[in-house]
């Protein structure tokens, strides 16, 4: 677990278990939209790209995880403007960060 999300997540419950409930089901959504992010990219479905982006930038900031919903954030941004170099910058950024989780 990202330090800081167990920061942040135990500031808001302050039970370990819970904590780790929380954290599991959001590092396991987490890679559940890599793939559909993906695919979305590669059909250059913005919107798509943009709905699946803001729920990762959800998930994220309900864990506490900053890194991770900046860069979706970001990437919501560029598929709004379909700026398909930046999408596939921010969505490499967005896979090392899942490494992480």
């Amino acid at each position: 677990m990202k330090q800081c999300c167990k920061d942040y997540l135990m500031e808001q419950f302050g039970d370990e278990e819970v904590i780790n409930e929380i954290y599991a089901e959001y590092a396991k959504s987490v890679q559940e939209k890599l793939p559909e992010l993906e695919a979305a990219l590669k059909a250059e479905n913005w919107a798509m790209l943009d709905t699946l982006a803001h729920a990762v930038k959800g998930n994220a900031l309900a864990t506490g995880d900053a890194d991770m919903a900046e860069v979706a954030v970001s990437l919501r941004t560029a598929a709004k403007m379909s700026d398909k170099a930046a999408a596939e910058t921010l969505f490499a950024k967005l896979q090392a960060l899942a490494k992480e989780v």
